[in-house]
C-alpha cells in the first residue's frame, strides 16, 4: 500500500499528514543546519528519520514501514553529497540508509503480527458471543417448551374438573329456569314480584353462559377445516361488535388484505377467537379510542393484528394472560383468552401480545397456511 493510496482514504488522511509533516520537518532541519558542527548534527538528524518510520510501521504494518523507509532514504541521500566531503568513503552513512529499511521492515512485521493476533482474538470473541447467543436462544426455547408442557398438564386437569362441575351445575340450572318460567305465568308484568322473577331468569341465563364457557374450555371442539375467507370471518366479528364499539366511543379501523384469500381454516372457531380479542380490546378503552384490525400474509402464514389504544397490560399480567381463570375484569371468568389461545394452538398457530401500561395493546395471531 503506497502513500498515495493511503492519502486517498479520508480516514487515513490525518495520519499521512502527520508522517509527511515529520519527514518535511526533519529534512528541512538538514538544510538549515550549518557551521563547524554540521556533520555531527546531520548525523543526529538522520537518526530522527527512525521516528516516522516506526510510527508508519505501527499504523500501517510492513507496507507503511517500508514506504516511509524508502521516502526517508530518498530525502536523506542528498545530504551525503551536500554536507560530507567524501560521501563515497563514509560507509556509516550507507549503513544508516540500510538501517532505515531494516527498522521499517522489522517494526512493520512485528506490528502486522500484533494486528493479526488482535484480529484473531476479536474473531474468537465474536464467535464466543455468537455461541452464547445461540445457547441463550436454545435455552429460552427449552424453557418455553417446558412451560407449554406444564400449561398443557394444568389445562388437562382443569378441563376434567371443569367438565365435571359444569355437568353437575347445568342440570340444576335447567330445572331452576324451568320452575321460574312456570311461576312467571302466575304474575302480571305490573306486579312487584314479576321484576324479581325477571332478575332470576337473567341471572340463570348468565350462569348458564358461564357454565357453557367452562364446557367449551373443558371439551374443546376439534377444528373442522374448510376453505374459507378469513377476512369474511373478521368482518362478521366487527359487524357483531359494531354496536358495542359505538357505545364505548371506539373508532374501528379495518385494514384487511385481499391477498389473504381462502384458506383451510375453521371459520366458526376463529370467529370465536377473534370475538374474544375484539371484545377485550373494546372493553380496554372505557373512554373511547381506536381499534385497529389488520390482516395479511407473511412468511407463509396468515397474520392478524388487533390493536387498541386502551389502558394497556402490565408486564406481570401479560405473563399470565392466557392462563385459565386469570382475569382483571370484575365479572370475568378468565376463560375467554384461554379458549382463544387453545383455538389458535389447534390451528398450529401462535398468539403474541405487546403492550405497555397506559399505551394500549396489540395481539398478533399467526396461523401457518399452505
Amino acid at each position: 500500500m503506497t502513500l498515495v493510496k493511503l492519502f486517498n482514504r479520508p480516514i487515513k488522511r490525518t495520519r499521512i499528514l502527520v508522517l509527511a509533516g515529520l519527514l518535511a520537518l526533519i529534512t528541512l532541519s538538514h538544510y538549515l543546519v550549518g557551521g563547524a558542527q554540521a556533520g555531527i548534527l546531520h548525523g543526529l538528524l538522520g537518526h530522527l528519520y527512525i521516528l516516522p518510520i516506526m510510527v508508519a510501521a505501527y499504523w500501517y504494518g510492513i507496507k507503511g514501514g517500508i514506504s516511509v523507509s524508502i521516502a526517508s532514504s530518498v530525502l536523506f541521500s542528498p545530504h551525503l553529497f551536500l554536507h560530507w566531503r567524501d560521501p563515497f568513503l563514509d560507509i556509516y552513512n550507507y549503513v544508516e540508509l540500510f538501517l532505515f529499511l531494516f527498522i521499517g521492515g522489522v517494526t512493520g512485521v512485528l506490528s502486522q503480527m500484533e494486528r493479526n493476533q488482535r484480529l484473531r482474538y476479536e474473531e474468537a470473541i465474536s464467535r464466543l458471543d455468537e455461541s452464547h447467543r445461540k445457547l441463550k436462544e436454545q435455552t429460552d426455547v427449552l424453557f418455553q417448551t417446558e412451560e407449554q408442557l406444564r400449561r398443557a398438564d394444568r389445562l388437562s386437569a382443569l378441563g376434567e374438573l371443569s367438565a365435571g362441575m359444569a355437568h353437575e351445575i347445568r342440570n340444576p340450572l335447567g330445572s331452576i329456569k324451568g320452575a321460574v318460567e312456570i311461576i312467571k305465568d302466575d304474575y302480571a308484568p305490573d306486579e312487584a314480584k314479576y321484576e324479581f322473577i325477571q332478575i332470576l331468569l337473567k341471572e340463570t341465563d348468565r350462569l348458564n353462559h358461564i357454565v357453557q364457557e367452562f364446557l367449551g374450555f373443558a371439551r374443546p371442539k376439534n377444528p373442522e377445516f374448510q376453505f374459507v375467507d378469513l377476512n369474511d370471518s373478521i368482518d362478521s366479528v366487527l359487524t357483531l361488535t359494531a354496536q358495542e364499539a359505538r357505545k364505548a366511543g371506539v373508532t374501528v379501523e379495518k385494514k384487511l388484505d385481499p391477498a389473504v384469500g381462502k384458506r383451510s381454516l375453521d371459520a366458526g372457531l376463529l370467529k370465536q377467537a377473534f370475538l374474544n380479542l375484539v371484545l377485550n380490546a373494546i372493553q380496554a378503552m372505557p373512554r373511547g379510542g381506536v381499534l385497529t384490525v389488520e390482516s395479511g400474509l407473511r412468511n407463509g402464514a396468515v397474520e392478524v393484528k388487533i390493536a387498541d389504544t386502551g389502558v394497556g397490560i402490565s408486564e406481570e399480567d401479560r405473563k399470565k394472560l392466557f392462563s385459565p381463570f386469570f382475569t382483571t375484569k370484575k365479572n370475568g371468568t378468565g376463560l375467554g383468552l384461554a379458549i382463544t389461545y387453545r383455538i389458535i394452538q389447534n390451528h398450529r398457530g401462535t398468539i403474541d401480545v405487546a403492550s405497555k401500561r397506559g399505551k394500549g395493546a396489540t395481539f398478533t395471531v399467526t396461523i401457518p397456511v399452505s
